[in-house]
Parts: C-alpha cells; sequence; structure tokens
C-alpha cells in the first residue's frame, strides 16, 4: 500500500513539473500587472501613523549631487526606528 501511495505522489508531481515546464517554456498563462500613478499624491496629502499610514520614503535624482531635490516648504521627511528589549 506505501509503494502504491508512492507511486501516485510521483504521478503527480511528475505531472505538476510537465504542466510548469511547458507553461515556463511556451511562455503560457503569464499575467503581469503594473501600475503607475505619477503625482498621485499633492503635497496636502499627511501621512501620520494616526491615519494608520506608517512608511518609509526615500528621494533621488540618482546623481552625484548630495544637495537635497525637495522643496523645504513642503516639510520635512523624518525616519523613526523604535526597538524592543536590549
Amino acid at each position: 500500500m506505501g509503494s502504491l501511495m508512492s507511486l501516485a505522489l510521483l504521478a503527480i508531481v511528475a505531472i505538476y513539473a510537465f504542466y510548469k515546464a511547458d507553461i515556463l517554456i511556451n511562455a503560457k498563462d503569464m499575467n503581469v500587472l503594473s501600475t503607475i500613478n505619477d503625482m498621485y499624491y499633492s503635497p496636502d496629502d499627511e501621512f501620520t501613523y494616526d491615519n494608520g499610514f506608517n512608511i518609509a520614503v526615500a528621494f533621488t535624482a540618482y546623481d552625484t549631487n548630495p544637495e537635497p531635490i525637495l522643496d523645504p516648504t513642503i516639510g520635512e521627511v523624518v525616519f523613526n526606528h523604535y526597538r524592543w528589549g536590549p
């Protein structure tokens, strides 16, 4: 009985592997979804822990200029790190 179960499991794994290899080789059944929302948030939006939206943000211009690229009148980006224990 144990060898029959092993044989059945081997057959299922082989069929699954063949199915996945067919998808990989023939590029079948692929769904890639990409969304870009430029300027989705306005300068008036607030991101605080109180409204349940806690994120980390980084801005870069991908160049060698070390000067800040953000307008200081908008505000500042603050990174906080909290740790529990020693």
